[in-house]
């Protein structure tokens, strides 16, 4: 950690970011490299954990074992606070099962520190595991001292319950739209868009417009339009931490997603217009 400290790269001037990645993820495979690259760019230190060697295991293994990975990392972590890392400048972002292992970080980072991380962002938080669990063993919204998350799949590898301060229910959380109009994206597909939105995020600030809704099940049957004026806050590193709560976040259905002030309206909403419109369309074989 002393050679880390003293590395060229590292400048505890800028804010630094680790990202975790999910379940038979790796952080030399594509996902978590352009997490990093996106990250480099903004002007944050990037540090990619590689936790594979636990979560390449059977998936119930590794969930258990990311509670030790969250000790050591925090251990780590704690140690480059010694030598000038920020906690005030330091972010937590987790894809999936790497959600919750930033939070088993954060948390042995606070009783190792007595400090909090400043945010944890988690994509997807993975469900199978965690869902009946108590905030002690998942991701939570007491382990730092802002967290958002956004919902993708959350009947099938994610999970519905609202654990951060801020709670982005992308199409109302459930299944995506696909890229190509009349293809399904189904369960995987569903679960690696929360990562996909949130790089696009990161490129495009302030371009993901999300509309304040009174309960999770509003946000899910997607009837959060009604509100008037709406409560609106943003996906990405400029979300309003003041205005907490859930969120539905409607977007187009290829990259780079976003609607902007277009996904207030229920007119523009993708499930309802494009697809109420296929139905209409008649084809013909000759």
């Amino acid at each position: 950690m002393e050679d880390l400290a003293r590395d060229p790269r590292i400048d505890f001037g800028k804010p630094t970011v680790m990202y975790a990645a999910a379940f038979l993820d790796h952080p030399r495979f594509p996902i978590a490299v352009t997490a990093g690259l996106a990250y480099k760019k903004l002007g944050y230190n990037v540090l990619l954990l590689d936790a594979s060697r636990f979560t390449f295991a059977a998936y119930p293994v590794a969930a258990s074992k990311i509670r030790t990975v969250g000790k050591h990392v925090a251990k780590m972590l704690a140690t480059l606070t010694k030598s000038g890392l920020d906690p005030k400048k330091l972010e937590l972002v987790g894809h999936s099962l790497g959600s919750h292992t930033t939070s088993f970080i954060a948390k042995n980072y606070r009783l190792q520190t007595g400090m909090n991380i400043s945010r944890i962002t988690g994509l997807d938080p993975s469900g199978p595991c965690f869902r009946n669990l108590g905030p002690e063993d998942r991701l939570d919204q007491t382990d730092a001292d802002f967290v958002d998350v956004i919902e993708t799949n959350i009947d099938g590898y994610g999970m519905a319950a609202p654990v951060g301060h801020v709670n982005f229910y992308v199409n109302g959380g459930e299944f995506q739209p696909g890229d190509i109009l009349w293809v399904p994206c189904n369960v995987l597909c569903s679960h690696i868009r929360a990562f996909t939105i949130w790089i696009s995020a990161l490129l495009n600030p302030n371009s993901f417009i999300a509309m304040k809704c009174d309960s999770v099940q509003e946000a899910r049957d997607r009837e959060c339009y009604d509100k008037n004026p709406p409560v609106t806050n943003i996906v990405g590193l400029n979300t309003d931490r003041n205005t907490q709560g859930t969120f539905y976040l409607a977007t187009e259905n290829n990259f780079p997603y976003f609607m902007g002030l277009k996904g207030l309206r229920k007119e523009n909403e993708f499930f309802d217009n494009k697809l109420n419109l296929s139905k209409k369309t008649s084809w013909s074989l000759f």
